[in-house]
C-alpha cells in the first residue's frame, strides 16, 4: 500500500443533534485510500457508511456535526476548508454518486443540462464545448445521445445510475464515491452498473470508495473491503483475506446470510444474525455487536475492542484469540 494515501479518514466521530438527543453515527472511524484503488465499505442499512460519506465531502448541514477526527485528501486537512474552497473539491477532485440518483437529479432540468452546468461550473470552457461533453460523456456510460432533451422522469431507474456515473465523473475526479450504487436496480442490472463503474475506474484511473450492504457483489470489483456495524468499522483487510478468513463474527455472519444455490428453505435454510442491530445512535456498552454475537463473552460488554492486526493488511476490532 502506498505510504501516502489519497484519501486518509483518521478516528472520524459524527453526531446528529435532534430536539432531543445527539445521536452519534460514525464513531471513531478510520481509512484510508489509495491512487487507483478500490475501497468497499461493507455494512447493513444505519451502519454510518452514507454519513462517514457525507463527512468526507462536507455535506453535512447544521443538525450534523463532525465531534473529532481527520479528512486528509492528497494531505490536506479537508474539516479546515472553508465554504467556498469546496467547490474546488466537490466534483472536481472528489466525485459522488448518490444512492438514489432519480432523487438527486433535479426534475426540470434536462439530463443534458445537468452536465452541461456541472461541467461549466468546474471547468473554464465554452457552452458549445460543454454541451458536446456531455453528449460524449452520455455514450460513454450507454445512454444515446439523444437522451440529452429528456427528463429524469422520462428515464428508467438503471438509466439514472448511469446519469449519475456521468455526473460523476464529468470533472475527472481523483477519488469517486458510490453510494450504494446498484440498490435501485434489479439484480442482472446491478452487474452491468458494476461494470460500468470499474470500466470507468480504469479509463479515468480512479480510485473508488464503493458503498454498499452487498459483499458477493462488490467483491468482485474491490481491491480491499471495510465492514461497518453500528458506525464503527470493525474489520478492514483485502478482498481476499476478508473473503476466505473474515475474523470478526459480523463479517462472518454477513457472508453467512448470502444466498446461493445450495439454499433451500427445507434442506439448507439461509443463515441469519440473531437479533437486530442497534437503533442509530443507541449507546451499547462495550462492542455493539455483542448482544447479537453467538461467541460473546462477558468481557465484550465492558469495553469497545482495541483493533488486532492479523497480517500487514488484515486486522480486527474482537477481543477473541480465536478469531477464525
Amino acid at each position: 500500500m502506498a505510504s501516502d494515501p489519497l484519501l486518509e479518514v483518521r478516528h472520524l466521530s459524527v453526531s446528529y443533534q435532534t430536539t432531543s438527543d445527539i445521536i452519534r453515527a460514525v464513531r471513531d472511524a478510520s481509512l484510508r485510500i489509495s491512487e487507483g484503488e478500490t475501497l468497499a465499505l461493507a455494512g447493513e442499512t444505519g451502519s454510518g457508511k452514507s454519513t462517514l460519506a457525507q463527512a468526507v465531502l462536507g455535506l453535512t448541514d447544521g443538525q450534523v456535526r463532525v465531534e473529532s477526527g481527520e479528512i486528509l485528501f492528497q494531505g490536506t486537512n479537508l474539516r479546515s476548508l472553508k465554504s467556498g474552497n469546496w467547490k474546488k473539491i466537490r466534483s472536481r477532485e472528489i466525485g459522488i454518486i448518490f444512492q438514489d440518483t432519480r432523487s438527486a437529479l433535479n426534475p426540470v432540468l434536462t439530463i443534458g443540462s445537468h452536465l452541461t452546468e456541472t461541467l461549466l461550473a468546474h471547468q473554464k470552457i465554452p457552452a458549445k464545448s460543454a454541451r458536446a461533453k456531455a453528449m460524449e460523456l452520455l455514450q460513454e456510460v450507454g445512454i444515446p445521445g439523444s437522451y440529452m432533451n429528456l427528463y429524469p422522469f422520462e428515464l428508467s431507474g438503471g438509466e439514472c445510475q448511469r446519469v449519475g456515473i456521468a455526473l460523476g465523473i464529468c470533472n475527472n475526479p481523483k477519488l469517486l464515491i458510490a453510494d450504494e450504487p446498484t440498490s435501485a436496480v434489479d439484480s442482472t442490472l446491478q452487474v452491468q452498473i458494476l461494470g460500468l463503474l470499474q470500466r470507468m475506474k480504469e479509463r479515468y484511473r480512479l480510485a473508488l470508495l464503493l458503498i454498499s450492504h452487498d459483499l458477493p457483489l462488490i467483491s468482485q470489483v474491490s481491491d480491499r473491503i471495510s465492514v461497518m456495524y453500528h458506525g464503527r468499522i470493525v474489520e478492514s483487510g483485502l478482498v481476499g483475506e476478508v473473503l476466505a478468513s473474515p475474523a470478526h463474527p459480523y463479517t462472518q455472519g454477513l457472508i453467512q446470510c448470502q444466498p446461493d444455490l445450495r439454499h433451500h428453505h427445507e434442506t439448507h435454510p439461509l443463515a441469519t444474525i440473531p437479533g437486530s442491530a442497534p437503533v442509530s445512535g443507541e449507546e451499547v456498552p462495550g462492542c455493539p455487536f455483542s448482544p447479537r454475537c453467538t461467541k460473546s463473552m462477558p468481557e465484550c460488554r465492558d469495553s469497545v475492542p482495541h483493533v488486532r492486526e492479523l497480517s500487514g493488511t488484515h486486522w480486527a476490532a474482537c477481543i477473541r484469540d480465536d478469531m477464525s
